[in-house]
């Protein structure tokens, strides 16, 4: 909050002190200052490659924090250490941002957070040894994001750059779609106002071909926006800013014509927990910024209880990873529009836009069926404020097998885990197998859908061929699950012994389909599965589908799981002791929970919100069943059974997007090591 930070750079002092590195050294000072918010948090880590020199292209590890903090470990000698301590105006780095900052993990590649070099060879040039403090980045006007600047005058600075950068990423590849493809017309009055967040690096970077078309199309280049980037930009002026100024356009244009604005969530399954982020963010107060629009209505947030009932907007998924379970859900589809068209020839690349016109019409169509979407997260116990487990990462070398030797014995090996953190369950949650194959998929992740589906598979032969390692029980022992206040798991009255160890996964189902294979149907006698048709899983039942499954469990069942619809929350306790922990995932995305001092703890999951989503024209009533609306209709509103139940969960929603949830539940190095866990090497 002074304003000075302190960056060790693995470079030699000589390169340091050169004019140009010097402001890269400031320009990445400035970006990880406003990504990370060091008023706010102890230290953070960055790894950006820069060009130090105008021969060669090094990577530059960067880590930042207050001075007088402890100092990090280094690979290298003192030789090729070089610390500058850089002073910068307060008001400038302490007052704008967000500290909740969550990055999408996108489906096929996660997103290069290098700045761009080239961007600041000006900073060079107008730099003088006389006066290093010319040309610093946050002396540049469109970085300068203090109160003393203009707040329309950033805004306008910012919608131009983001009209006028465009999408492309790395080196340009002829856009799918053509290159003078454009969105359809958008007809006021006719049209319903619609919003985007899309992932650039999803769907083989389809993400970013139609950002690429949006740049160029009038309306959606004002209101298609760069997940990626908004996430990084949330200092004041910035791409968050645009955001909900166009919301709140939206909100109101969409209030004339009698409907509900929409947002189209473009990217893998977890991509639609991450616009719900993005969209909370917004709409969260600022009592600083009262006179820019960030009033509290009461509630921490901008819009009033009325508002957010009536006016949320309802989600539409573009289905851009690998499994799309969620778009496939709604009816928008198990792939992109446009992807079954090679797209060699002008024709070819004619049909994928027309595929991305009829898309995108049916977004927009008025008539289109919005329906109301249970969703589900990750509280603390009743009584609680806080969560008592702790979750990180997988580490260990890429291939078939993650672990390491330590100690003459294979086991798994840990790293602090980064964001998201587990909040928003939209589609499912379970633990055991399947999160222990996504944690080893993710260290694996490929550039394709198809290749991914491959390592899916490649990570669970392994598991099925290798031993349990030291810091998981063998199959579920130790975990107990209760729904709604009653016991669920392990079942009982299986005999003696039969207990958890006997299962491989446990958990429940939101929405009828999972990995593009999976559903669930109400548990029912072999003979009454064979000849009556049963329920399926419902996304808008207020139920979760709980369902337990065996290794043997396929054999008898087939890819069609038996479920139980249970109300309340859903509570999952473990019990291993100190090293000892379990594999969760929500939406696609895992984790490793555990306790550092052994204790035993639990993963309570309930329903927090009901959100409004659009049903897209191949939406399956067999598969999903009748989209009920209910008495009441379709609208928003925090989930509880009181009052001070949806309090708790206002709260919990304003914490996770202001940043608090990172310091509660991503484990950090010393509580690893405390917990007995086997550590990444901390790279400086």
């Amino acid at each position: 909050k002074s304003g000075q930070l302190e960056l060790i750079a693995l470079r030699s002092p000589a390169e340091i002190a050169s004019l140009r590195a010097r402001a890269l050294i400031e320009m990445n000072m400035f970006q990880c200052c406003q990504t990370h918010q060091l008023g706010n948090v102890d230290d953070a880590e960055l790894k950006v490659t820069q060009h130090v020199s105008a021969e060669s292209e090094l990577p530059v590890l960067l880590r930042i924090g207050r001075p007088g903090l402890r100092r990090p470990s280094y690979k290298q000698g003192d030789d090729n250490v070089a610390r500058v301590v850089i002073s910068a105006p307060s008001d400038d780095l302490a007052s704008e941002g967000s500290s909740g900052s969550q990055q999408p993990e996108s489906e096929e590649a996660s997103a290069d957070t290098s700045p761009n070099a080239s961007a600041w060879e000006s900073s060079e040039a107008s730099a003088s040894a006389a006066d290093p403090e010319e040309g610093r980045p946050w002396r540049r006007p469109e970085l300068l994001r203090g109160r003393t600047t203009d707040f329309g005058t950033l805004l306008q600075q910012t919608r131009e750059k983001m009209t006028h950068q465009g999408a492309t990423f790395g080196d340009y590849i002829a856009n799918r779609y053509g290159s003078n493809a454009r969105l359809p017309q958008f007809v006021s009055g006719e049209h319903v106002p619609t919003l985007a967040l899309i992932n650039p690096h999803s769907g083989a970077r389809a993400g970013r071909d139609i950002l690429e078309i949006a740049r160029a199309t009038p309306y959606y280049q004002d209101r298609f926006f760069n997940i990626v980037d908004v996430v990084r930009d949330q200092y004041r002026g910035g791409l968050l800013d645009v955001f909900r100024l166009e919301l709140n356009a939206a909100k109101e244009e969409a209030k004339a014509m009698g409907v509900r604005a929409r947002v189209v969530s473009g990217g893998g399954d977890g991509t639609a927990s991450f616009a719900l982020f993005i969209i909370f963010a917004a709409l969260r107060a600022d009592d600083d910024r009262a006179d820019e629009g960030l009033a509290d209505a009461g509630n921490g947030f901008i819009w009033s209880d009325e508002e957010f009932q009536a006016c949320f907007p309802a989600l539409a998924q573009l289905p851009l990873g690998s499994a799309n379970d969620f778009g496939n859900t709604l009816g928008w589809g198990r792939k992109y529009p446009g992807s079954q068209t090679f797209r060699v020839s002008a024709s070819q690349r004619t049909a994928a836009e027309g595929a991305l016109h009829e898309w995108l019409a049916a977004v927009l169509d008025k008539g289109a069926q919005v329906a109301n979407f249970d969703m589900w997260g990750i509280m603390p116990s009743a009584g609680e404020e806080c969560c008592d487990f702790k979750v990180c990462d997988l580490a260990g070398p890429r291939g078939h097998d993650p672990k390491v030797t330590v100690d003459g014995q294979r086991q798994l090996m840990m790293k602090e885990a980064k964001t998201p953190v587990p909040m928003f369950a939209c589609l499912y949650f379970s633990a055991g197998f399947g999160a222990y194959m996504t944690a080893r998929f993710q260290i694996n992740r490929r550039g394709h859908p198809l290749q991914n589906k491959f390592e899916y598979a490649r990570q669970a032969a392994g598991i099925l061929a290798e031993a349990v390692p030291p810091q998981l029980n063998r199959g579920l022992g130790g975990v107990q699950i209760s729904c709604g206040g009653k016991h669920y798991f392990p079942p009982r009255g299986e005999g003696e012994g039969e207990g958890g160890e006997k299962y491989r996964e446990v958990g429940f189902l939101n929405i009828n389909w999972q990995a593009g294979m999976g559903h669930g149907s109400d548990r029912a006698p072999a003979w009454e599965r064979l000849t009556s048709r049963r329920e399926p899983a419902k996304f808008n039942d207020g139920k979760m589908d709980m369902y337990r499954l065996k290794l043997t469990s396929p054999l008898k069942t087939g890819m069609n799981r038996q479920t139980d619809k249970k109300g309340g929350t859903m509570s999952l306790r473990f019990e291993g002791g100190n090293g000892k922990g379990i594999f969760f995932q929500w939406d696609g995305e895992a984790r490793f929970a555990f306790s550092p001092s052994g204790d035993p703890f639990s993963i309570n999951v309930r329903k927090i919100l009901n959100i409004p989503v659009v049903l897209g024209p191949g939406y399956d009533r067999k598969l999903c069943g009748e989209p009920l609306v209910g008495n009441e209709g379709v609208n928003f509103g925090f989930a509880g059974e009181s009052a001070q139940e949806r309090s708790e969960v206002r709260e919990r929603i304003l914490r996770y997007v202001r940043g608090e949830l990172n310091g509660e539940l991503n484990a950090s190095r010393a509580e690893l090591v405390s917990a007995g866990l086997p550590c990444e090497e901390e790279i400086c």
